[in-house]
């Protein structure tokens, strides 16, 4: 019964994410007639970002400077999704 509620918890989850990438892509397609790309690179940086985290290494985004930096360990779930 807990697996149920868990799998159920991490499908809305997942559910709420989509939605909010989906009415980020339709509403200004609606308003405006133009796709806009920045949704998904938004998401893909924050996707990026997140895996680093959980890998223990900080992502630098700057040109020039080093594309990681070790944060020391690898963070769990929680430290690595804020």
């Amino acid at each position: 019964m807990t697996d149920h509620v868990r799998f159920l918890l991490l499908g809305l989850g997942n559910g709420a994410v989509f939605g909010a990438l989906a009415l980020a892509l339709t509403l200004p397609y609606r308003s405006s007639g133009i796709i806009n790309f920045a949704t998904g690179s938004i998401a893909l940086i924050t996707a990026y970002v997140y895996s680093y985290l959980r890998s223990g290494e900080l992502v630098i985004l700057v040109p020039g400077l080093p594309d990681t930096v070790s944060a020391g360990v690898r963070l769990s779930l929680w430290p690595g999704s804020v």
